[in-house]
């Protein structure tokens, strides 16, 4: 496949630490782009491999259609080249996932693959056909390459079978899957041990080391949004001294994060923003932000931590 910067990458983009970008939103609910457009400048001169928008971290819920291009479009035009943007583009039937695809398409937005979360609405009926039907038709129409996203603590419990995820594998145009749900990502990497044209990325700090041990790539992490070059350095580590520095690593980066932004879901996540000195700004009504006493905790705690 070609990349954003028109060089045959084979995949290689997809690797490293990945930061889900959070949307920014002002206290009335409407995005910030200014704020957007500082923390991607910030983000550029960073060691991550990149960003995906429009997952659980940017409210892509809480987002019509026509805000959801915009961001994309925003991202993709800003982003150093050298850098992935994975798009989050799932919706809740084929029909409505392969518009908005289309559009995007269509319009010229530049992005090297297209996210899909598991559609859940009718959880009890997702089954493992109806959602192999679903990403087929999906990849088939998608002139983007394609990203199964598990996520099943957001996606009414909705997970991706590991026989499911081996049918979907074998589709040209499915180059991988983002993992967020507690305990499939050992089953997960085992299935897909020594395949070279399938990646299964950690969708958390929680299952990256059992990705990275089991021969995965990296993953897509929250706290990146917040401390990028703290969660870079842990897929440095881990090439240059092994498991066992990055292990003893990650387990101080766990325990930073926790203080900070990993209480509280998206709104923990942008309070740590804030508090650190990028732009979190609000999240979307129903979800409150945290007090500003939480934030000074957050703020108090960065500044205390060695790992920065």
């Amino acid at each position: 496949m070609k990349g954003r910067n028109g060089m045959e990458t084979m995949d290689e983009k997809l690797r490293g630490i990945i930061i889900p970008a959070v949307t920014p939103f002002e206290e009335d609910g409407s995005i910030s782009y200014e704020k957007l457009g500082r923390n991607i400048e910030k983000w550029n001169k960073t060691g991550i491999s990149g960003v995906m928008a429009l997952g659980t971290n940017g409210e892509f819920k809480a987002l019509d259609d026509d805000e959801s291009f915009s961001v994309l479009r925003f991202v993709s035009e800003r982003l150093s080249p050298e850098k992935c943007i994975i798009a989050g583009v799932g919706r809740e039937s084929l029909r409505q996932t392969v518009s908005f695809i289309g559009r995007l398409y269509a319009k010229g937005v530049d992005v090297d693959y297209v996210s899909i979360l598991t559609p859940n609405y009718f959880g009890k009926l997702m089954t493992d056909d109806a959602l192999v039907r679903f990403y087929e038709k999906a990849a088939d129409e998608s002139p983007y390459p394609v990203l199964l996203y598990c996520a099943p603590s957001y996606a009414n419990g909705v997970c991706i079978s590991v026989e499911a995820a081996q049918r979907l594998s074998h589709h040209p145009n499915i180059r991988g899957m983002k993992d967020t749900s507690s305990n499939m990502m050992e089953a997960y990497m085992q299935a897909f041990a020594g395949r070279k044209d399938f990646h299964v990325l950690a969708g958390s700090l929680s299952n990256i080391m059992t990705c990275l041990k089991m021969g995965g790539r990296g993953g897509v992490v929250s706290a990146a949004n917040y401390f990028p070059e703290a969660c870079a350095r842990l897929l440095q580590i881990f090439r240059e001294e092994g498991y066992e520095a990055a292990k003893a690593y990650h387990e101080k980066l766990q325990a930073l994060s926790k203080q900070t932004g990993a209480q509280g879901g998206v709104a923990g996540v942008k309070a740590a923003m804030n508090a650190v000195g990028y732009a979190g700004g609000f999240p979307r009504l129903p979800v409150l932000p945290l007090s500003p006493e939480r934030e000074e905790e957050i703020r108090k705690a960065a500044e205390a931590s060695p790992l920065l």
